[in-house]
């Protein structure tokens, strides 16, 4: 016997709470838990947001990083909605203020960031070079 994973839209997706602190992915209409990661790839995603602030700062950009608050929705082949939530999104301050009235997550008619950074670490290498690449 099998069991029938429900199939979310991006709207429910948006929506959803299961009461836990749990983030989530939607990963062609499924819900994917986001793992906390090991001290040593948060180091990492907290120098890299330092370091690209900091350059923003000293070349005096007007862009920012922001380290897990933003997700960028994907197109995909499929009728299911992507969104995944990468370790950092850099883009315009006039971009990040836009998303503040709204859900943070870059859709796909809105000008794609300036870049996207994604740690990459053992327990996830094939994720993260294989499905979030696509």
């Amino acid at each position: 016997m099998t069991v029938a994973i429900r199939k979310f839209t991006f709207e429910e997706y948006l929506a959803y709470d299961d009461g836990t602190n749990t983030r989530y992915e939607l990963v062609d209409g499924e819900l994917v838990a986001m793992g906390v990661g090991t001290g040593l790839h948060g180091a990492i995603a907290e120098f890299l947001n330092e370091q690209l602030k900091e350059a923003a700062r000293r070349a005096n950009q007007s862009w920012t990083a922001k380290d897990m608050k933003v997700g960028i929705r994907s197109p995909r082949g499929t009728r299911w909605d992507t969104s995944r939530i990468p370790d950092l999104v850099v883009l315009p301050i006039s971009q990040w203020e836009a998303l503040r009235m709204r859900e943070a997550v870059i859709e796909l008619q809105d000008p794609p960031p300036l870049l996207v950074v994604e740690v990459v670490s053992e327990s996830t290498i094939a994720t993260d070079y294989r499905a979030k690449t696509q």
